[in-house]
């Protein structure tokens, strides 16, 4: 059909009051009073096993001390923690596959950023990039409320819109597919542009999806100019590439999502050995989104591991019940192709890619299901599949702050980072379900309640009848200004 287009770029940059890097400033409101959390134990990030916690120090927001010197603190100003001797401390988790894109009215993926938000950071994960947005407004408008401390939620690492065809989302099969958002006859100081754009908007990493070759020459180079990185879901949806991973390597992207071969085995998976070569030898990302590859067959497999809690009860009523009538897409790929899938990332791993393995959870909502929960998902089907436990908590950790280079501030507990923090019940070097048992979540060294976090969003996520539509519609942004597009 077709519908008004109503140009909002220009709104875009209203919203933008804080620099790219506002993810650091502390909000003045906070007390900013020495914290110790001393007991329990700590997985730091790059560690194979977890450690006694010896007692993190935190001023300011950072993590000034591992161990504890009482004897130069100020004990009347100082908060203490202790932790119990079943609870483990974890660095804040990174989701570089964050969606807050829905699809709830059968037209298309709109973002929702407020209450996923607060359903992230109640699973621990105290930082996303969003993959791709339709609606980046929102996310940007969000990120600043978050930073000037007037908002809940987690760091935002915004990705600005789709680079690429994907700007029509699935009315598009192939990159030479036409879009109103992103023109076959795009010129390359358009492309350059608006990179520029989203730069200036504080996007640290931009999403290349249904581009050409050249196009994504052009948007790598103009990206590292500005120190941005990316990430890029090559296949198309005739189940080829768009680019060739190898060429994308070449040209220097920074994150491969997916997949590393276009086949299930066989002929079309032969150049894997050399893909994963190329990948080490230049530093390339990983970010497999098993669990939405196994998606519904492996929660029928595995129901016990992979649903644990009432993720409908976010939705409001009115949406719980378009999803239940909507019912389960069909299965995102079958036996088979899933093995494979799980056989890319384990060869990487094995192959001596263990810090190019990064957490997504590319759970854009169609279902009464939600990201911040899948995160888990995510990281029992890396264990399921076979890797360290250990290995699955830096690739959540660590390398998902090297992944977006934040790694000298967020990503592992060490003296000088931010006071990004998890702790949860058990061991999840024993057990990597227990990352789902959040009993405190810190970022920058504030505290939030997971409880208060999660009741805060119960009912709230979709419209509330027939009548409030208008905001979970999607509408095609025109590159160009034109007045009409077409979905």
């Amino acid at each position: 059909m077709v519908r008004v287009l109503l140009v909002l770029r220009a709104a875009i940059f209203l919203l933008v009051s804080q620099p790219a890097f506002a993810q650091w400033i502390h909000p003045s409101s906070v007390d900013l009073s020495d914290t110790v959390i001393e007991g329990g134990w700590l997985f730091d990030g790059f560690s194979d096993e977890r450690l006694a916690n010896p007692g993190i120090l935190i001023r300011d927001g950072k993590i000034v001390g591992l161990g504890i010197d009482w004897a130069t603190l100020d004990a009347p100003k100082t908060r203490v923690i202790t932790l119990s001797s079943s609870e483990t401390i974890l660095p804040g988790m990174f989701d570089l596959h964050a969606h807050y894109n829905l699809d709830l009215v059968d037209e298309g993926r709109v973002e929702e950023v407020i209450h996923n938000g607060a359903l992230f950071l109640a699973n621990g994960v105290t930082a996303t990039w969003s993959a791709g947005e339709y609606y980046p407004e929102r996310v940007i408008a969000q990120r600043d409320r978050i930073d000037a401390g007037a908002a809940t939620g987690p760091r935002l690492f915004a990705s600005g819109p789709y680079f690429g065809a994907f700007r029509c989302e699935y009315s598009v099969k192939v990159a030479s597919d036409p879009c109103i958002g992103w023109p076959n006859d795009i010129t390359e100081a358009e492309i350059r542009n608006e990179v520029d754009i989203w730069h200036r908007a504080g996007v640290v990493s931009i999403k290349i999806k249904q581009a050409t070759p050249e196009e994504m020459r052009i948007l790598l180079d103009q990206a590292h100019k500005h120190g941005m990185t990316a990430a890029s879901h090559l296949a198309n949806y005739k189940v080829e590439y768009d680019v060739d991973l190898r060429q994308a390597i070449l040209m220097g992207l920074d994150r491969v999502e997916h997949q590393l071969t276009l086949g299930s085995g066989g002929a079309l998976s032969a150049e894997l050995p050399e893909v994963i070569d190329l990948m080490i030898e230049h530093g390339v990302h990983y970010d497999a989104n098993l669990q939405m590859y196994g998606g519904i067959n492996e929660r029928r497999a595995h129901p016990d591991d992979m649903l644990w809690t009432d993720e409908a009860k976010f939705f409001t009523p009115y949406a719980q019940g378009l999803l239940r009538e909507r019912g389960d897409p069909p299965p995102e790929s079958d036996a088979e192709e899933f093995a494979q899938r799980v056989l890319e990332l384990t060869l990487l791993y094995e192959s001596g890619g263990r810090d190019l393995l990064v957490v997504g959870t590319d759970e854009p909502v169609y279902t009464l299901l939600l990201p911040g929960f899948a995160y888990h998902r995510e990281l029992w089907a890396m264990s399921d599949a076979g890797l360290p436990n250990a290995v699955v908590l830096q690739a959540a950790t660590l390398n998902g702050a090297r992944a977006l280079g934040v790694d000298d501030r967020l990503g592992s507990i060490e003296v000088g980072k931010h006071a990004d923090l998890v702790v949860v019940q058990g061991d999840p070097i024993q057990d990597i379900k227990a990352t789902r048992n959040v009993n405190r979540v810190f970022k920058e060294g504030i505290e939030y309640d997971p409880q208060a976090l999660l009741e805060s969003a119960e009912g709230k996520i979709g419209p509330n009848g027939p009548d409030d539509h208008a905001d979970w519609v999607l509408q095609y942004r025109s590159l160009r200004g034109d007045d009409l597009l077409q979905q």
